[in-house]
């Protein structure tokens, strides 16, 4: 039975589509135009909090994108019609043979041909004072767009939205119960509310906050049930610039 809970949550691929905007309006619209090949900058970066939506909107363009996980020869990526974005998420966390890397690539990609590169980070670029000089300024460069967290007005609309779209009836407090006690990440919140909706149609019974609650502590035996997923990463060392 616990197993089965946490089976039913699964959330969807990040997408520009599914990506709540709320008070980011302009910068899904930007990023909107850069996917479709009519990009407003050369070079956009994407700075605010965590939860604010960075990593989905990198993961929507390209996939996977470069981070401080990546290996050096990552980088390395010569300008290609078959690269047409680059993305390149938490800039702050990149080792100083990484920040070389990074770069280097902004360099490669500058004259004609080159790809758009679209970066993230947790503050503006003139705050990553943990960056090399020269990169702070090629992160700035460019178009700089600050996202917001969404307010709770913001995420009550969503699973509002999300719920007459399902045709699923619930009353207000199933929405307290979510909004107090689940994570402030919208995508993990809708497909928390996903699969409570299943877990309610499989059991025939109305979807209430004491049904939330059940459903929650499913989850949560059955996470704690599985166990760790996979061994801790060890840390790679340091590659000295060549």
């Amino acid at each position: 039975m616990h197993q089965l809970a946490l089976d039913l949550i699964a959330e969807a691929p990040p997408s520009l589509d599914n990506f709540i905007a709320g008070p980011n309006a302009e910068a899904l619209a930007a990023l909107r135009a850069t996917a479709s090949g009519q990009a407003p900058a050369r070079r956009v970066h994407l700075w605010g909090d965590s939860a604010s939506g960075k990593t989905h909107l990198l993961r929507a363009l390209v996939g996977t994108p470069l981070g401080p996980a990546s290996a050096i020869h990552d980088f390395d990526i010569p300008p290609s019609s078959a690269h047409p974005v680059l993305a390149i998420d938490d800039c702050e966390q990149l080792d100083d043979t990484q920040q070389l890397a990074l770069f280097r690539l902004f360099n490669r990609h500058s004259g004609p041909g080159g790809s758009v590169i679209v970066t993230t980070s947790q503050a503006a670029p003139i705050a990553l004072g943990m960056l090399r000089p020269e990169l702070r300024t090629r992160l700035g460069s460019g178009l700089v767009l600050a996202l917001r967290l969404l307010t709770d007005a913001d995420r009550e609309q969503a699973l509002r939205e999300a719920a007459r779209a399902s045709g699923v009836h619930c009353s207000d407090d199933v929405f307290r119960y979510l909004l107090t006690r689940k994570a402030r990440d919208l995508r993990s919140l809708l497909a928390f509310f996903s699969a409570l909706d299943r877990y309610a149609l499989e059991r025939q019974r109305p979807l209430t906050a004491a049904l939330a609650r059940e459903f929650d502590a499913q989850v949560a035996a059955s996470m704690e049930s599985r166990g760790p997923l996979r061994a801790p990463l060890q840390p790679t060392p340091p590659i000295e610039p060549g």
